[in-house]
């Protein structure tokens, strides 16, 4: 197992792919928290926020989340490398793309934490540019106060971080069954792109709303901000949890059915 994950990672590190997309995503993150300070400022017109909100987490980290993913499991199965590392059993294989995706998805999401991280302690004013918030990134900056514990504003951030392995997990077992690192990138953005709708839909059926609530992708910022109950925060962790775990084994089941030796 450790020499499958420290070979995944070789691989991953080499990969132009993801060189690219992580120096895209922290140039992306350190835009956003830019712009929205001279929005607030009045150095930039209110009115674009809306496109400043296309540099924030929700779309860049669905897009170029699905893009790393697709390569880490996309092109095992495009350079057929994924035949060589069949020896070390199918469950190893499953386990070691779910822990390579989980770390991926930590540096991705780390640029956005920093930014609001930095931004809350250097004290930035960022009133004016609530036309920019879009996840508790720039929501705890707006409603951070000294009365907020510390350890409350970090638990928020790593719920937040696990929340997106939640959601993006998803994309292993696509990756799995399409086998297409372009397939996969373009179903996560897709996916990314309509779960607002999907919350909007489930909520006119009671049970199909029981069931949203069940997934990763309820909790926002009424649940993992700085304000949420700690509870929640927790909540939000156990369900991501959990969904990434049925999405391991989804993933294991896909595997198993697959014609590789």
């Amino acid at each position: 197992m450790k020499a499958l994950f420290e070979a995944t990672v070789y691989r991953m590190r080499k990969s132009t792919g993801v060189k690219i997309a992580i120096g895209l995503l922290f140039a992306a993150a350190i835009l956003y928290y830019v712009l929205a300070a001279m929005i607030a400022a009045g150095k930039l017109d209110a009115a674009s926020a809306g496109s400043v909100t296309g540099l924030g987490d929700s779309m860049m980290i669905w897009l170029f989340g699905s893009l790393v993913t697709g390569i880490l499991v996309g092109s095992d199965f495009e350079n057929k490398t994924i035949h060589g590392a069949i020896k070390f059993g199918r469950k190893k294989i499953i386990a070691n793309y779910m822990l390579a995706f989980a770390v991926a998805v930590l540096i991705m999401v780390l640029p956005y934490t920093l930014g609001s991280i930095i931004c809350v302690f250097s004290k930035v004013n960022m009133q004016g540019a609530e036309g920019t918030v879009i996840s508790i990134f720039m929501s705890n900056i707006l409603e951070y106060t000294k009365n907020v514990f510390i350890g409350k504003l970090l638990l928020s951030y790593i719920a937040y971080a696990i929340t997106y392995i939640g959601q993006l997990s998803i994309c292993i077992p696509v990756a799995i069954k399409l086998k297409k690192t372009v397939a996969v990138t373009a179903f996560g953005f897709f996916f990314g792109m309509i779960t607002a709708l999907l919350a909007t839909l489930a909520s006119k059926v009671k049970l199909l709303d029981h069931i949203y609530q069940l997934t990763p992708y309820h909790y926002g910022i009424a649940q993992l901000g700085i304000n949420a109950k700690i509870s929640d925060m927790f909540m939000g962790i156990v369900v991501s949890l959990i969904f990434a775990g049925i999405m391991g084994l989804l993933s294991w089941c896909i595997l198993k059915k697959a014609n590789i030796k």
